[in-house]
């Protein structure tokens, strides 16, 4: 494989979980085409979104409905030696029979061709090397989970490391044992796919987040996260941009001179500012501020311009990680930016069909479809259709589902927000009413 190469491919794929009761799909895929290069990588979803059935597909334990899968130019569905070369965490842990831990890791490391004698090298940089002397059935689901972990970890000559929730549910000590681990191994040019619906787990280690919403690959931001509850530029006309939180931390100097109550009223009659609230504390202390607001930066540049005023003194602003409530919102915004909504029974297409006329039967149908390149070049053969100029990832520009819009919509605006006027509120002992 020449450097550089993307190392995980992904060519018009359409897949499906078997997760949801009596095995129906909880999640699918609709014709994702990707390619992913060395670094880490968090795809931010949640399992109706479709992770479940992408985890399956890059472990190499399902095929898809359609389209390729390949890992370093292999099938991994159809390559033992390609899947020997993937650390894998599932969903739920699948360690090897054995009584004990120790007997379990010895039959997945005698697989690997490695002594048996190197278990506890696996466990002991997560701090979980007591498990060993465990017997398999006593482990609790975190335990278990911390395991398999470790044997992830620790595959030979790693290609792929394809992890789901890899910081939730496991007995691990302290994450920073995974998280260093996990960028020794990137550094040395493996790919980690991180599948996570954790904002804060995916801007803790990612170097780029790819939102997969409802089965396509719709955005693609910066590791640090700081668009993920964006709006798009530019907006879709008309729509309400969603809102993120801002924390302020100031230095509370003495009961006469200013603090969170004035730097409060200062705000509101700041544009940027939708709504604040603070929690005051004693003097020589500090309180703190909650900010909302639609435009990060214009809010921030407020809140140091009235500080300025009120003479009060910062310690921090930091912004709080977006749930996944915002990320969605701002997604449907972002689809709704790259192909604006589709008027019912509008044609599809340049010219309208015919009236009565009827599809061919082998025409196909219409399904959303993904292109996404992640810090990889693109793989060879025909070239994915370019997206529009203005479109708001440079990972690509995605088509709406089929009804031509985006999915879910924009959220609606708060009413009580509809005068356009910043609405202020005390918490805590200090509660306005």
């Amino acid at each position: 494989m020449s450097p550089g190469a993307p190392i995980v491919v992904l060519e018009g794929v359409r897949a499906r979980d078997s997760a949801g009761e009596a095995g129906r799909p909880r999640g699918s895929l609709f014709g994702v085409t990707a390619a992913l290069g060395p670094g880490v990588h968090a795809v931010l979803g949640a399992p109706e979104d479709g992770t479940l059935a992408l985890a399956e597909l890059l472990a190499g334990r399902a095929a898809p409905l359609a389209g390729r899968v390949l890992v370093a130019g292999r099938d991994p569905f159809r390559s033992a030696a390609t899947r020997a070369r993937i650390g894998v965490l599932s969903v739920a842990p699948e360690l090897p029979d054995g009584v004990s831990v120790a007997s379990s890791m010895s039959v997945a490391l005698r697989a690997r061709g490695a002594p048996p004698s190197s278990a506890a090298a696996l466990l002991d940089p997560l701090g979980v090397a007591p498990l060993l002397a465990r017997r398999t059935a006593s482990l609790s689901f975190a335990e278990a989970r911390s395991v398999e972990l470790s044997l992830a970890l620790g595959v030979p000559q790693p290609l792929l490391l394809c992890l789901f929730e890899p910081f939730a549910d496991v007995a691990v000590p302290s994450p920073e044992l995974v998280r260093e681990r996990l960028r020794a191994l990137s550094d040395g040019g493996a790919c980690v796919v991180l599948i996570t619906s954790s904002t804060v787990d995916a801007r803790a280690l990612a170097e780029r987040i790819h939102v997969l919403d409802r089965g396509v690959i719709a955005r693609t931001e910066p590791g640090d996260g700081e668009r993920l509850a964006g709006a798009p530029i530019p907006a879709a006309p008309g729509a309400a941009r969603p809102e993120v939180e801002l924390h302020v931390l100031l230095h509370e100097r003495g009961p006469d001179a200013p603090g969170a109550r004035a730097l409060v009223a200062a705000l509101a009659a700041s544009p940027a500012v939708r709504a604040g609230s603070w929690e005051q504390g004693p003097a020589g202390a500090s309180s703190t501020l909650r900010i909302r607001t639609a435009d990060r930066e214009a809010a921030a540049l407020a809140i140091l311009d009235a500080a300025a005023r009120e003479d009060v003194t910062l310690a921090a602003i930091s912004s709080s990680a977006p749930s996944m409530h915002d990320v969605r919102a701002a997604t449907a915004l972002h689809l709704a930016a790259v192909r604006p909504r589709r008027p019912f029974g509008a044609p599809v297409g340049d010219a309208a069909p015919p009236p009565g006329a009827a599809l061919p039967p082998s025409a196909p149908p219409q399904e959303p479809v993904a292109v996404a390149a992640f810090g990889a070049p693109a793989p060879p053969g025909p070239a994915p259709p370019a997206p529009p100029p203005s479109g708001p990832s440079p990972a690509g520009a995605l088509p709406s589902p089929p009804d031509g819009g985006a999915s879910g919509g924009p959220p609606a605006a708060d009413p009580s927000l509809a005068d356009g006027a910043a609405h202020v509120e005390e918490t805590g002992p200090h509660d306005a009413r």
